[in-house]
């Protein structure tokens, strides 16, 4: 922020110790109150007459230590160095006392409508004041402001005071703990981070008690698909499997409903599509659309993958009015994360026959990904891009959108994405001529593809090599790659690649073998 001040601050600050006692003692609320502060609140807290404090902050702003912004309800530290000079000359008691005082000055001066970032300045000191109950009210208020105005990173640090705050408080907080906590699970899942997100859920089971078996279900679903992001699906059927049990008992339909759709996107990652489809349709009949609005547009990102996986005209055409109206029905939501999956999907799903419109959809995908603060989701769009990129000629931008989602998902526990971030880097060494460089970034490819353990993905490498060997004239090797696809169950498995399989069939087809 751009500050002015009627009077030039020298080149150096005085030290704290040539100040006068009221000026110390001014020096020392304005520094608990941060780099900025207000008048009004300052003189509550002080206790000081208005001309008293207004003559103070004249002399320290002459003398170079604060400056007064334009309008001269508020000032600022003109250096960093005297704010954390006065503040570390403060006691710890005092500091309480001090915070407390200041927290209770920002209520009296916004008794009504406090502005977000007043809530979170009133939370922030309160906490640092040890006035639990107070701070409690407060910082989960400005979490929730936080996570509607799409700052993740910043609601989780007020999660994070609510959850230290529950632990000082007297009595048995375990239940809220817990569920502070998934809330800063959920939070970590929704930026790509899911190892975090899992430790902060497996916290969450340990702090449960037995009589809250929903909460418990919802947990599991939590780790469930931090296990699928993460490719351990066994762990996802088995968490799924033991909430599904608990939700059931319960009567939880929505809770049930949740776990048929994370089951469904798992045998989509497996390549049981016949399962997937089973599992999105038992969701949606669990699911009541005037109800539970969100569920539902969630659900047909994955029927239209249902659909999308048939990979007829009829089944794409019924893949892409799904993904329609999910994305309407997110997008009026403001569920971001889900929009940016609904557009990257539908972005996939036509991009053999339309890469310009499957480029735009993905432009949107990662703009929806951005605002959720969801780095992986971003990435993901960002990588699938790529060969439309290249079908469209943009090659420079092709390659920009690979390392732009290789530098985020190579740093997160994302395999499936550094696995497919490698192939398009063997796509791309294959279209500019390196064929040879292509052919070993393959087969790094296909080594990633077979510790991940997915058939249909480990297929798709022997297509891809297969289509490199025919570019190279190799064409016993091209006929060895392609059994390989075959034998792993061939264009069934296949999904997208289909249209690449049938091409690759029809040219070694032609060539007698």
């Amino acid at each position: 922020m751009a500050v002015t001040g009627a009077l030039a601050a020298p080149q150096t600050t005085p030290p704290l110790a040539s100040l006068g006692e009221r000026e110390q003692r001014v020096l020392s609320y304005a520094a608990a109150m941060g780099k900025e502060f207000r008048f009004d609140v300052l003189a509550l807290v002080t206790e000081m007459e208005e001309e008293a404090l207004a003559e103070v902050l004249e002399g320290l702003v002459h003398r170079g230590v604060v400056r007064e912004l334009a309008g001269g309800d508020v000032y600022v530290f003109v250096r960093e160095e005297m704010l954390g000079q006065a503040y570390r000359s403060i006691s710890s008691s005092r500091l309480r006392v001090i915070h407390k005082k200041i927290a209770e000055g920002y209520e009296k001066v916004y008794s009504a409508n406090p502005p977000q970032e007043v809530i979170a300045e009133m939370g922030r000191h309160f906490h640092l004041g040890k006035v639990a109950d107070r701070s409690l009210l407060y910082n989960r208020y400005a979490a929730t402001l936080a996570r509607g105005s799409f700052s993740p990173e910043t609601a989780k640090a007020y999660l994070e005071r609510v959850v230290e705050d529950l632990r000082g408080l007297p009595g048995d907080h375990r239940t809220e703990q817990a569920d502070v906590l998934r809330e800063v699970g959920e939070i970590h899942l929704s930026m790509g981070e899911a190892v975090e997100a899992d430790g902060l859920f497996n916290q969450c089971l340990s702090l449960l008690p037995p009589d809250e078996p929903v909460l418990r279900a919802l947990v599991l679903l939590s780790r469930a698909e931090t296990a699928r992001m993460t490719d351990k699906l066994s762990l996802t059927h088995r968490w799924c499997d033991e909430a599904i049990a608990l939700l059931d008992k319960a009567g939880h339909r929505r809770g049930l409903a949740m776990a048929h759709r994370l089951l469904s996107r798992a045998a989509f990652k497996e390549g049981s599509y016949e399962n997937g489809k089973k599992e999105i349709e038992a969701a949606l009949a669990l699911l009541d659309p005037t109800e539970d609005t969100k569920e539902v547009a969630r659900a047909y990102i994955d029927l239209g993958n249902a659909y999308t996986n048939r990979m007829d005209d009829e089944a794409l055409g019924l893949a892409v009015a799904a993904y329609r109206k999910a994305i309407a029905s997110l997008a009026a939501l403001q569920d971001y994360r889900e929009l940016c999956r609904a557009h990257t999907n539908l972005a996939v799903a036509i991009g053999n026959s339309d890469p310009a419109t499957a480029v735009a959809e993905l432009r949107e995908a990662q703009a929806a990904g951005r605002k959720a603060g969801d780095r992986r989701s971003v990435g993901w769009a960002q990588f699938n891009s790529v060969e439309f990129l290249l079908e469209m000629g943009e090659v420079r931008e092709a390659e920009e959108a690979n390392a732009q989602a290789a530098a985020v998902l190579e740093k997160i526990d994302d395999p499936m994405g550094v696995q497919q971030v490698t192939l398009n880097r063997a796509i791309l060494a294959q279209h500019r001529g390196a064929l040879a460089e292509a052919e070993k970034i393959f087969r790094q490819a296909l080594h990633l593809a077979e510790d991940l353990g997915y058939e249909s993905l480990v297929a798709e490498m022997h297509l891809r090599l297969s289509v490199l060997y025919l570019a190279m004239g190799r064409e016993k090797d091209a006929q060895g790659e392609f059994a390989l696809t075959e034998s792993l169950g061939g264009e069934p498995v296949l999904s997208y690649a289909r249209p690449l399989y049938r091409s690759t069939k029809e040219r070694l087809g032609r060539t007698g073998r």
